[in-house]
């Protein structure tokens, strides 16, 4: 036998074990036992789920000690300004300033954030004109929009109505949470 610790384990009053973490994987592995089994551990019962973050937290390294200041180097001084060129009353001298699009790095990255879309306003787009591919335009999915609003179309000509790209709609309805720059709907 194993130094191990062994649990043991409960589910709905039934007490099963000792069984060591290797046996508590393998049977987790296996769907024989839950995350909502229970398991004894420092004298309580508590969920598998709660155990296993329990082991994360206890098992995480500890933080790394802060690192010591960097050292400088002087700078030199700045070079003396050139001469200036004499200018006429009518050259004007532009300056381009970047725009945060234009911007590289985190200056960026904050740019790319907008108006949050609305989950709910998603929806009833989706409901009422799904078919239109107007809740696709709403979230900025482009190309989905548009591909639904063509298939609307094909269909109608075809004959068929719009019941195909509807159905879609609803099934986008309830499982699209992200518009189209990868930010959650509110």
């Amino acid at each position: 036998m194993s130094d191990s610790p062994q649990y043991p384990l409960r589910w709905r009053g039934r007490q099963s074990g000792p069984h060591p973490l290797s046996e508590i994987n393998r049977l987790l592995d296996d769907h024989e036992i839950g995350m909502e089994h229970e398991i004894l551990y420092q004298d309580q019962w508590i969920s598998l789920e709660e155990f296993f973050s329990a082991l994360r937290k206890a098992a995480a390294p500890a933080p790394p000690p802060p690192k010591p200041p960097l050292p400088t180097i002087a700078q030199a001084p700045p070079p003396a300004p050139l001469p200036r060129e004499k200018t006429s009353p009518l050259r004007i001298k532009l300056s381009v300033t970047p725009t945060p699009e234009a911007a590289p790095g985190p200056a960026r990255a904050g740019a790319a954030v907008g108006r949050p879309r609305y989950r709910l306003l998603f929806a009833l787009l989706a409901v009422f004109a799904g078919f239109s591919g107007a809740h696709n335009f709403y979230a900025r999915h482009w190309l989905t929009g548009l591909l639904q609003l063509l298939l609307s179309v094909a269909t109608a000509l075809m004959g068929f109505g719009i019941i195909a790209p509807w159905l879609w709609a609803m099934v986008e309805a309830v499982a699209v949470r992200k518009d189209g720059r990868g930010l959650d709907m509110i």
